[in-house]
C-alpha cells in the first residue's frame, strides 16, 4: 500500500468535511483532484471523488440541469457524451482557468487551424457523426506541428476535449503534454480527464447508455415523421462531408483496424445497483404529461415579468408544449445540509431592491 506525506491525508479529510455540506461537493471534489494530480495512484482520492457525486441533492440538481438540455429517455449515443461535458461543466472548478492565459481561440499563430478542427469535432458532439472525431485529430496534428508554442496549442487541443467530453482524447493529449513539458497545470487538468474517462460509465445522475432505440421508441409518440437515430447520423454525415474541402478519409486500413479492436479492453458496463433506479426510462408509456416542476417555475417567472416583454406569452407556449414528454425529477426527501459556520444567503446582497420571487422559487424544494 503507498505511503503518501501528511498533507494527503489532512486535505482528503478536509474534503470529506466540507463536501457534507449543501452544494460544496464540486469544491470538495477539486481537492481530490489536486491530490490526483500529484499522486495519480490515490486510490482514496479517486474513490471519495465519487462518493462526493453520490450526494443525493447533488444528483438531483445536476439530473435536472441536464435534463434541461437533453431528456433522459434520449439515448442516441451522442447525446451521452453532451451530457458527460455538460456534468463536467457543472462540477469542475478548472473552467475558466485557462482563459487566464489564453482565450477560447488558442493561440494566435494556429488559430485557424484549431478552429477547423473543433468544428470537426462539434459535428461529432452536436451531431453524432463519430468520424469527426478522427478528422478533429489529423487537424489538430497539423496545428501541434506547426505552432510556435506546441505546449500551450496541446493544451488548448486537451481541454477543447475534456470541455466536448472527448476523455480518452483529453488525457492522450494531456498526457502528450505532460510527457514533454514540465507543466503544472497540465497535470491537475490530466488527473481530472483521467477520472472522468475511467467514471464515465457511473456517472449517479446520467442515465445508462444506450442506442438511441428508446429515443426511437418515444419519437413514435411525439412526432412518427422525425427521423430515426441511424438515419439521423448518416444525414449529418452527409452534411458534413458537404462542409469540408476534401472527404474524410480513414487513415487505418480496415483489416488493421478491427486487429486494434480485438486488442482494446472490452466497454465497462454501468454499475450493477445505482443511486437512481432508471427502469422507469423503460417503462415510460411516451404519452405526454405534467411538466417538471423546473419548467412549472420558470413559467411562472415568465408570467410575473409579462408585461413588461410582450415575447413572454410565445415563450410560455413553446416551453410547455418542448416539455410534455419531459418527465419530472422529484427531489430527495431527506432536507438539504447547511455548513453552520457558514452565514445564510441573504438574496439582497445581489439583488438589492428587487423582490426575490422574482428570480428563483428553488427554496421550495427545501419545504
Amino acid at each position: 500500500m503507498p505511503t503518501y506525506p501528511d498533507y494527503v491525508h489532512k486535505t482528503l479529510a478536509r474534503a470529506r468535511e466540507e463536501g457534507q455540506w449543501q452544494a460544496a461537493q464540486a469544491d470538495a471534489a477539486a481537492l481530490c483532484f489536486d491530490i490526483l494530480a500529484l499522486f495519480p495512484d490515490c486510490k482514496e482520492a479517486s474513490d471519495l471523488v465519487y462518493e462526493l457525486f453520490c450526494d443525493e441533492w447533488t444528483v438531483y440538481e445536476n439530473r435536472v440541469a441536464v435534463q434541461q438540455n437533453i431528456d433522459e429517455w434520449d439515448d442516441r449515443p451522442w447525446q451521452q457524451r453532451r451530457r458527460l461535458a455538460l456534468s463536467y461543466r457543472f462540477m469542475s472548478r478548472w473552467d475558466g482557468k485557462y482563459e487566464l492565459k489564453h482565450d477560447r481561440g488558442g493561440p494566435k499563430d494556429v488559430r485557424k487551424i484549431l478552429e477547423d478542427g473543433k468544428f470537426e469535432l462539434l459535428g461529432a458532439y452536436c451531431l453524432g457523426d463519430e468520424e469527426c472525431t478522427d478528422y478533429a485529430w489529423t487537424i489538430f496534428a497539423d496545428a501541434i506541428q506547426k505552432a510556435k508554442d506546441p505546449q500551450a496549442t496541446l493544451f488548448w487541443i486537451g481541454w477543447q476535449y475534456a470541455d466536448l467530453g472527448f476523455f480518452a482524447d483529453a488525457a492522450e493529449a494531456i498526457g502528450e503534454l505532460c510527457s514533454r513539458f514540465n507543466d503544472e497545470k497540465a497535470r491537475r487538468l490530466l488527473a481530472e480527464a483521467v477520472w472522468w474517462r475511467d467514471n464515465a460509465h457511473r456517472i449517479p445522475w446520467i442515465p445508462p447508455a444506450g442506442d438511441g432505440s428508446r429515443y426511437d421508441r418515444m419519437m413514435e409518440f411525439i412526432d412518427p415523421s422525425a427521423p430515426k437515430t441511424k438515419d439521423y447520423e448518416q444525414r449529418a454525415r452527409n452534411e458534413n462531408q458537404k462542409e469540408r474541402i476534401a472527404p474524410y478519409r480513414p487513415t487505418i486500413d480496415k483489416k488493421l483496424a478491427k486487429l486494434f479492436e480485438k486488442s482494446i479492453p472490452e466497454k465497462q458496463d454501468a454499475p450493477a445497483s445505482t443511486v437512481v433506479d432508471w427502469s422507469f426510462l423503460d417503462n415510460d408509456d411516451g404519452q405526454p404529461g405534467e411538466l417538471p416542476d423546473w419548467v412549472k417555475r420558470f413559467i411562472k417567472r415568465l408570467e410575473r415579468l409579462r408585461d413588461q416583454d410582450e415575447t413572454n406569452n410565445e415563450m410560455i407556449d413553446d416551453m410547455i408544449h418542448t416539455h410534455k414528454w419531459t418527465r419530472n425529477i422529484p427531489p430527495p426527501s431527506i432536507p438539504k445540509r447547511y455548513d453552520p459556520n457558514e452565514p445564510p444567503f441573504d438574496p439582497s446582497e445581489i439583488l438589492g431592491g428587487m423582490e426575490m420571487d422574482d428570480f428563483d422559487d428553488d427554496d421550495e424544494d427545501d419545504e
